[in-house]
């Protein structure tokens, strides 16, 4: 079997893909590309002008903000796109946190994909209303771990006191 279509099998269960049909799918991934990263390695950090959509094909990602850990990605899991939809920097960092294996578009390829039809248009718009939701949302998580940890680090004092 090809990698293609291996991929093409496998784009099935992705939540990204649900809903495309086979030839959908086709389309979408001779458009995108795959890129390799080892544990450790960066795939982008906080305030970075992000381009690229990511969906993890195989391995796990750590989403994190202020080296908090605030959510990880597996394998058929996307990321990196409240960047592309809105033409921000990233809100947080990715890293890889085993050796993983992505499948990427960037935003010229997304956007040729959401040309071809008036309805996506209008549903981007709706996205990016909720992409800056989520945004303010992982925000006000990252302050809310911050706090967690800052009160078990002061049960901790007054436990030893």
């Amino acid at each position: 079997m090809s990698d293609m279509r291996r991929y093409e099998t496998y784009a099935q269960k992705i939540k990204l893909f649900s809903g495309l049909t086979p030839e959908e799918v086709s389309e979408v991934l001779q458009l995108g590309s795959k890129l390799e990263f080892r544990a450790g390695d960066s795939i982008f950090h906080k305030g970075q002008l992000g381009s690229n959509l990511f969906i993890v094909l195989h391995g796990m990602v750590n989403i994190t903000i202020d080296r908090t850990v605030i959510g990880k990605c597996r394998p058929g899991d996307a990321f990196g796109e409240m960047s592309v939809l809105n033409h921000r920097p990233h809100c947080a960092s990715a890293d890889a946190a085993t050796d993983v294996k992505l499948f990427t578009l960037d935003e010229r390829q997304i956007n040729s994909i959401f040309e071809k039809h008036v309805a996506v248009r209008l549903l981007l718009n709706i996205i990016h209303t909720l992409s800056s939701h989520l945004e303010k949302a992982n925000r006000v998580n990252s302050k809310n771990a911050k706090l967690v940890k800052e009160l078990e680090g002061d049960k901790e004092e007054v436990a030893t006191e």
